[in-house]
């Protein structure tokens, strides 16, 4: 029975089963009333501090000696790490206790309080910080795989089935991306190698799905290179970037056995998008050297960011520490993807406007007012560069 009412927790090293966890925090006020006034005067003198009190069982014959050494330990060496279930690991200073006996079933529970330690930093979160797109898809594929293996161990037949028809249809389509790029043979012979050896790796999935996971990881990042090697082109209907950006996002399965695999489609959808790679480079958008209309670009940049949000709320049903270190690498990466959409926004929003009532080219409105004549003719694309008149657009929010 008792197994099912608590999970297991570690304090510097020794094992606790934890029956309940409760937080407080909040901030230290100075309330002065002052006479005659109908609101007191408040000062906020920081932050208060973050107090954790958990519920900690000891169950069988020698439950209330464990017990006792426990508060012994607590009491030689107040601070430590305390490894929770699902709060990760904490430092904390041991505060205060409450010991309750319960002689006709054996049980001692004890009521613990700790304060966070100010002086030492919870582990909690991702070791490293990354903060290129690179890196951040990286650490993304690497959390993801983690789970999947996990996900993999506890599946059945007919789910490792399912998944293997998902991955199938998946690396099908990179051979149809690849197939269209205008690429180098041997480039081309290279990446006909690597999506051959994702798709022998499919029927390793339930006996190695790590090195499963590694080998479509690189296939994908394979394709990726060889389409963002690929020129630009001044039509959208025609990038091919763009079109294996949407068959990515196509093979999106709600009902996938695994969440690796949307993370894994998702983080590929990234990976194929120029936009997004070049957009990361600049410090801003330029209008006028746009390959692409900004509407059709942040419209792309979109359904990934939608996308990138249901990877977070699958990720989200469970809470662990692997499921929280993934939470943060996802949730960066989807800023970092928004980051470039607001460029994009920014750079391509008109600021200012000017009335004319007579048709005058760009290059007359640009002398009269001192802006480039390059930007306005991008602002008015709906008009001849030579016959511009009405609500015209001279600048940008930049």
């Amino acid at each position: 029975m008792w197994e099912r009412k608590y999970e297991q927790g570690r304090w510097n090293g020794l094992t606790l089963n934890i029956l309940s966890t409760a937080l407080d925090g909040g901030k230290r006020l100075q309330v002065s009333e002052i006479p005659y006034a109908d609101l007191p005067n408040i000062k906020v003198m920081g932050s208060a501090a973050n107090k954790i009190d958990i519920d900690v069982v000891f169950v069988g014959n020698h439950s209330l000696n464990d017990a006792n050494a426990l508060l012994d330990n607590f009491n030689k060496t107040p601070r430590g790490e305390l490894e929770h279930p699902w709060l990760g690991e904490l430092s904390l200073v041991f505060k205060t206790y409450s010991q309750k006996i319960s002689t006709t079933l054996g049980v001692v529970t004890l009521s613990l309080s700790f304060i966070r330690d100010a002086n030492r930093v919870s582990t909690i979160s991702t070791q490293t910080v990354t903060t290129t797109l690179k890196e951040q898809t990286d650490a993304v594929e690497s959390l993801s795989t983690q789970s999947f293996v996990n996900d993999v161990d506890g599946m059945s037949i007919s789910d490792i089935r399912s998944l293997q028809t998902d991955f199938t249809e998946l690396v099908g389509d990179l051979t149809g991306i690849a197939t269209q790029l205008n690429v180098p043979s041997q480039v081309l012979s290279s990446l006909n190698q690597e999506i051959n050896s994702a798709m022998v790796a499919i029927s390793s999935i339930a006996n190695a799905p790590a090195q499963f996971a590694e080998q479509l990881s690189r296939t994908i990042d394979s394709v990726a290179d060889a389409v963002q090697s690929e020129d630009n082109t001044a039509n959208e209907a025609v990038d091919h970037s763009r079109m294996a950006q949407a068959i990515m996002l196509d093979n999106i399965n709600p009902s996938t056995p695994s969440a690796h695999y949307n993370i894994q489609t998702t983080v590929a959808a990234v990976k194929m998008s120029k936009d997004i790679v070049h957009l990361e480079e600049m410090p801003s958008f330029n209008l006028v050297d746009a390959t692409t209309q900004p509407a059709i670009t942040i419209s792309d940049i979109n359904h990934i960011t939608v996308q990138l949000d249901a990877c977070i709320t699958d990720v989200t049903t469970v809470s662990t520490l692997e499921s929280l270190e993934l939470f943060d690498a996802l949730t960066s990466l989807k800023e970092n993807v928004s980051a470039q959409s607001n460029k994009v926004e920014k750079g391509s929003t008109p600021k200012n406007y000017i009335e004319l009532a007579r048709f005058q080219p760009a290059l007359t409105i640009g002398h009269s007012t001192d802006s480039d004549e390059a930007l306005i003719t991008a602002l008015n694309p709906q008009q001849h560069p030579l016959f511009i008149r009405g609500h015209v657009a001279v600048e940008v929010s930049q």
